[in-house]
């Protein structure tokens, strides 16, 4: 999970005038072309997979925590 800045959590939604966490996942379309051409399902499948152990592997960390609090306001950004 990469802040965009250090923000925290408040009642769902990042506090008043701070910037809201967002976590990036970052897929690599070469994994959808040949010679590989992997279906797009599996590439997100396996995109979905880092992020959770990602969000696992640093649950202690203050940013995570305030991410995960921030329930379903959360934001995440997908990119090539």
């Amino acid at each position: 999970l990469l802040p965009a800045a250090r923000a925290a959590a408040y009642g769902g939604m990042a506090a008043p005038g701070a910037a809201a966490l967002v976590q990036y996942v970052v897929l690599r379309g070469d994994l959808a072309r040949p010679p590989l051409s992997w279906p797009l399902g599996a590439v997100v499948a396996q995109g979905c997979h880092a992020a959770r152990a990602a969000a696992h592997a640093y649950r202690e960390h203050p940013d995570t925590g305030a991410y995960l609090e921030q329930g379903g306001a959360m934001r995440t950004v997908v990119l090539e």
